[in-house]
């Protein structure tokens, strides 16, 4: 077997914007399905290509995979080569092709539109997966693959990939929305960070920061969605409903708006995240710096501290997010990407496709490969109970950081993602986070521009 690494992207779950670009749909498998194809000139995907094991007694399946992550790519290498080992009915010969995000989503659109060039399994990040289930699902239920596994899932992280109950893809992690706290900020600030349930306890505290310390208590995105979204969804809202409903102006969103711009105009503890998100190099310096006593953020941001923040060692804390209500929710989700496998596939190679999806995404094992190879946190609650996952973390405090997620599961906010999403999301991220916190607009006017510009695209 064979499996290359290469790191192209720091980043994994933030993405370019959403655009329908006007691509020629081109496929990727080379004319030797057993090596390592060479690139066309110019063309920015890079593939791995499995040997076949002419030892292996079960039926040789050749599967198509594309992906916009290389760590993703890795990864499901990695579950190729463990389904081998331990399945004698098929032998899985993974061809995997990794692209640009914008590029490989396109690509994949024209592809399904026009009935040929797509590949057997694909991932669709979030942002984009509304699109494809629009009009015929080009995608193969998989509802059956999720209801084996159900009762020890986290049956929020099912919703976004969903359509009228049936389920087309299957996620690599959870992405518990969690608030890091520089315990060190806090400590020189007279702040205990228990101390802080609510919101207001936050802004009481992120008072105490700023009149105690050199540091602002948070940071805003005004060119990415993760800062407005998160207290979004965390509060009740969100972009959809349950029932497929648009709720980009609801009560609950413009409330937790108002909360972020009352932090940043009328208590002066949260600034703009330098370079306007929380993936920028220049972020990453100042957080590195000690600019920001805290920040919200999914649980994969660990692997930036990790990654770009070395001076942060040791002293980042990880809580739940603050409640808007006693009881209610303290978190929710961030991020994500589903893996599918499409209409376009041979039928024969279905029933090998679905176990082989199974496997890499839903068992046991392989939940557990999620947070020790990706660094993702899972969404299969029995393997938090794993040693790999209840290790103490010395940069989070020497605190069981997995364990501490286990513990917001039953009150955890779920998302739904309807036809529109896309476009909701670049409202978002384009438009009303910056018109609220660099300008101070209101809230509801905001919401309110934005659901109409998506409403006017139906």
């Amino acid at each position: 077997m064979l499996a290359l690494t290469r790191s192209r992207r720091p980043w994994l779950g933030s993405v370019p914007v959403f655009a329908v670009l006007a691509l020629v749909a081109a496929g990727c498998a080379g004319e030797d399905g057993n090596s390592i194809a060479e690139l066309e000139e110019g063309e920015d995907t890079e593939r791995q290509a499995m040997e076949a094991d002419p030892e292996h007694e079960g039926e040789d399946v050749e599967l198509e995979f594309w992906t916009f992550v290389d760590a993703h790519t890795d990864f499901m290498m990695a579950r190729a080569e463990e389904f081998n080992e331990q399945n004698s009915e098929y032998n899985i010969i993974l061809d995997a092709s990794t692209a640009d995000f914008e590029e490989m989503h396109d690509r994949l659109l024209i592809a399904l539109q026009s009935g040929s060039g797509a590949p057997d399994i694909v991932d669709i990040e979030i942002q984009r997966f509304a699109t494809f289930l629009r009009g015929d699902v080009p995608l193969h239920p998989l509802t059956d693959l999720v209801d084996k596994h159900r009762d020890q899932l986290v049956e929020e992280r099912t919703a976004p990939y969903q359509l009228d109950g049936v389920e087309y893809g299957i996620d690599y992690h959870l992405g518990t929305w969690v608030m890091y706290y520089n315990n060190e900020i806090l400590e020189e600030a007279g702040v205990d960070v228990d101390s802080i349930v609510t919101w207001d306890d936050y802004i009481e505290a992120g008072e105490q920061v700023v009149e105690n310390t050199d540091a602002a208590m948070t940071s805003i995105e005004t060119t990415d969605r993760f800062s407005v979204l998160g207290l979004m969804l965390q509060n009740g809202g969100g972009t959809y409903n349950e029932n497929n409903e648009l709720i980009l102006d609801s009560p609950e969103n413009v409330e937790a708006l108002q909360l972020i711009s009352d932090m940043v105009h009328e208590h002066e503890i949260a600034e703009v995240a330098e370079g306007g998100m929380h993936h920028e190099t220049s972020y990453y310096e100042a957080l590195n710096d000690g600019a920001y006593a805290s920040v919200w953020m999914p649980q994969w941001y660990v692997t930036r501290f990790k990654d770009f923040m070395p001076e942060t060692e040791g002293n980042m804390l990880i809580r739940p997010l603050p409640e808007f209500e006693s009881g209610e929710f303290i978190s929710t989700m961030g991020g994500g990407t589903g893996t599918a496998i499409t209409t376009q596939i041979d039928e024969d190679k279905l029933d090998a496709a679905k176990q082989f999806l199974e496997f890499a995404k839903l068992e046991y094992d392989s939940q557990v490969a999620l947070w020790t190879e990706l660094g993702f946190d899972p969404f299969r609650t029995d393997v938090y109970d794993d040693p790999a996952l209840t290790e103490p973390d010395p940069w989070f405090g020497g605190e069981p950081v997995m364990t501490n997620l286990r513990d917001m599961f039953d009150r955890l906010a779920p998302e739904y993602t309807g036809p529109r999403y896309p476009e909701a999301i670049v409202q978002l991220r384009e438009t009303v986070a910056y018109e609220v916190v660099e300008e101070g607009a209101s809230p509801e006017e905001a919401l309110r521009k934005a659901t109409e510009e998506v409403e006017a695209m139906d």
